[in-house]
C-alpha cells in the first residue's frame, strides 16, 4: 500500500492586542497613513479581525473601507461603520494584511485601526481534510474552532469545536479516523487570545 503524507501548520499567537498597529489616531480626509501593512512575525502566519477606535462621538454614520487579504491570501474588503461615540469597533473578517483603508469622510475627532483578541490562520484554501491536531492550552479555557466555508467571519458556523482546559502547558491530541474530516470549502482555525498557545494542525492539501 502507498504511503499517504499530510502536511501541518503551526498556529502559535501570543500577541497582545493594539488599538493603534495598523493606523495611529489620526483624522484623514481621505486615506490613513499605514503604520504597518502585515502581521509582525510573532503572530506566526495568522490574521485577526480589526478594529477602528473613535476618540470623539460626533462621527455616526462614518465609515472606514479595509482593504487587504483574508487568511488564506485571497483580496477583501471590509466597510466599518462607526458609531456615536467614543469606543472600539471591531469589524468581523480576519485579515492577513491591511494594505490600506479610507474613510468616507474626515472624522470629528482621531481614528485609529488595530486588531482584537479573535485570532485565526488559514490552513488550506480548497478542498482538504482535516487529519488530526495537537493543542498547548494558554491560560484561558475556551474553544479552538474548525471552520470549513467560502466566506469566514466571526460568526462563521463550526463543524468542530475544541474546549481548552485554561491550565497552560496542558497538550492534547486529536486524531481523525483514516480518511480524516473533509472540508469541501477549505480548513481554517479560529479561537480568542491566550486559549491556546500552540497547535500543530494536520491535513491533506
Amino acid at each position: 500500500m502507498a504511503a499517504t503524507y499530510v502536511n501541518v501548520k503551526t498556529l502559535m499567537d501570543e500577541v497582545a492586542s493594539s488599538n493603534t498597529y495598523f493606523a495611529t489616531a489620526a483624522r484623514p480626509n481621505t486615506s490613513f497613513t499605514m503604520a504597518a501593512t502585515t502581521f509582525a512575525a510573532g503572530h506566526n502566519g495568522g490574521g485577526a479581525v480589526i478594529t477602528a477606535t473613535t476618540a470623539g462621538a460626533a462621527d455616526s454614520g462614518k465609515t472606514v473601507t479595509l482593504t487587504g487579504t483574508d487568511l488564506v491570501g485571497v483580496a477583501q474588503t471590509e466597510v466599518i461603520t462607526l458609531p456615536g461615540s467614543a469606543t472600539t469597533t471591531s469589524g468581523t473578517k480576519y485579515f492577513l494584511t491591511v494594505t490600506a483603508a479610507e474613510m468616507s469622510a474626515q472624522p470629528a475627532a482621531n481614528v485609529s485601526l488595530g486588531f482584537n483578541g479573535s485570532r485565526g490562520m488559514g490552513i488550506f484554501g480548497g478542498r482538504t481534510a482535516l487529519k488530526g491536531f495537537t493543542c498547548a492550552s494558554g491560560n484561558t479555557a475556551g474553544d479552538v474552532s474548525f471552520i470549513s466555508t467560502s466566506t469566514l467571519t466571526s460568526s462563521s458556523t463550526a463543524f468542530m469545536k475544541y474546549r481548552t482546559l485554561g491550565t497552560p502547558n496542558t497538550e492534547s491530541h486529536f486524531t481523525a479516523p483514516p480518511l480524516g474530516v473533509l472540508c469541501g470549502d477549505g480548513l481554517y482555525v479560529t479561537y480568542t487570545l491566550d486559549v491556546t498557545d500552540q497547535m500543530n494542525i494536520f491535513y491533506n492539501g
